[in-house]
């Protein structure tokens, strides 16, 4: 009789037949075959600060919503072995450049955009940062060694940050072997367990568990999602979908599996499959949907996998799809729409858990651009949406960073507006990071 495990992962394989050169792709040709760009040239790249307009609430401590109930909230964070960081902590948005190649950058409202400057290879290109649970350290991946080279070393590197935006020593713990999984960006894409301790990541085949303190690495096999979430509350990851080797790849659904690190054990939650998922903050329901359905569906799902239940019946069929984003007040869920007849164009709609009650964004405009998401994720209070967007109707497209407050959406403020490409949108798990308390 096969086991649970054995089960779960015929299934998914089942689910990849259609790919069957998908985890043979050639990470290195890829790095090679990018533009050569080298960190520090990143320095004088110039991006630019617009001047706020309207109203931006910089991040703060996440609201406690206790109308979902049924799980625990999480522990005080534990925080990684790494040295003390000034006073405070720096709350604004960490925003990694390039594809083949990048560098780190910090910004908040009003302010300049400024080079995270952390010690390390000379020669080196970093990019996905992710702001630990506490707001105290930012963690993100390098690529050691020259652009151009046929094989480069991939590392997990933790800075403690202060409130001015200054780096502290760094915590580099090598990651022998790696490779990213599909998307455009090479670089290892973290994401915070809610202890603040494990970090987990996609590998192409392989999902990645990292402890920050320990420096051990836990691999699991043959996988290659589309989607990781650490559950609220717990050390529960849950894992799903199927990702090709490029975004222009199909997204597979998969049924979700969830690994326990302190059993190290991974199970499958009830027979829900899904491409992209998203927790409440309170880790008691799952929100998901599929990668094949079209249009594709929201769904709910307790987190004992039992009592799926519709919440939106058609999502329209987008074109840059991340999945939906739970709000940290527990009471919306984000999703990305088409604009019918505006080519890859996207609006957002936040609809109400608790009715299904769906409230429509416009597409916010500033200095007479129209800003579009490539995705989207919330401050930590749950008050502003953040959008890695576009102006796509325009000559030539100016990409960016801006915020929208999510209850007044007709005014907007661009963090930055000469990010190319737009920063980290093929990695769902790591940008909902980028905004520190």
């Amino acid at each position: 009789m096969s086991t649970p495990e054995e089960t779960w992962a015929a299934r998914l394989h089942a689910a990849v037949d259609d790919h069957p050169g998908a985890l043979a792709f050639d990470v290195a040709s890829y790095l090679t075959a990018g533009r050569r760009r080298a960190r520090r040239k990143r320095a004088a790249a110039g991006l630019a600060t617009v001047t706020a307009i309207g109203v931006v609430v910089a991040g703060a401590a996440v609201a406690t919503n206790g109308t979902l109930g049924g799980a625990p909230q999480p522990a005080d964070p534990v925080v990684p072995n790494v040295t003390t960081p000034g006073s405070g902590t720096y709350g604004g948005v960490a925003l990694g450049t390039g594809e083949d190649g990048g560098a780190v950058y910090l910004v908040r409202p009003g302010e300049d955009a400024h080079l995270l400057d952390v010690a390390g290879a000379e020669e080196a290109t970093e990019g996905c940062p992710a702001w630990s649970p506490d707001g105290r350290w930012l963690m993100f991946g390098r690529l050691a060694g020259s652009s151009d080279s046929a094989s480069r070393d991939a590392e997990l590197v933790i800075v403690p940050v202060d409130r001015s935006g200054a780096a502290g020593p760094p915590t580099t713990i090598a990651l022998d072997g790696f490779h990213a999984a599909g998307g455009l960006n090479p670089h290892p894409c973290g994401a915070w367990a809610p202890d603040g301790r494990w970090v987990a990541l996609a590998g192409t085949g392989d999902v990645w568990l990292v402890d920050t303190q320990t420096e051990e690495v836990r691999r699991l096999p043959r996988l290659r999602p589309s989607d990781l979430e650490w559950r609220p509350g717990t050390d529960e990851l849950a894992i799903t979908g199927y990702t090709g080797v490029n975004r222009a790849a199909p997204t597979v659904s998969t049924p979700i599996s969830v690994y326990t690190v302190s059993t190290d054990e991974l199970r499958q939650l009830g027979s829900v499959e899904a491409a992209h998922i998203t927790w409440s903050p309170d880790g008691a329901t799952l929100a998901y949907t599929g990668g094949e359905a079209d249009p594709p569906a929201l769904w709910l799902v307790d987190g004992d996998g039992t009592n799926a239940r519709p919440l939106v019946a058609d999502l329209g069929t987008p074109s840059l799809w991340t999945g939906p984003v739970w709000s940290p007040r527990g009471d919306r869920i984000a999703y990305q729409r088409p604009i019918p007849q505006a080519g890859e164009a996207e609006e957002v709609v936040l609809v109400d858990v608790a009715d299904g009650t769906e409230t429509l964004i416009d597409a916010p405009e500033t200095d007479g651009q129209l800003w579009y998401p490539f995705a989207l994720s919330w401050s930590p209070d749950g008050t502003t949406l953040l959008y890695t967007a576009w102006a796509i109707h325009q000559s030539p497209e100016p990409a960016g960073v801006i915020t929208v407050p999510a209850d007044e959406p007709r005014t907007a403020t661009v963090l930055l507006d000469a990010f190319d490409p737009v920063p980290n949108h093929q990695y769902l798990w790591s940008s909902k990071q980028m905004w520190g308390r």
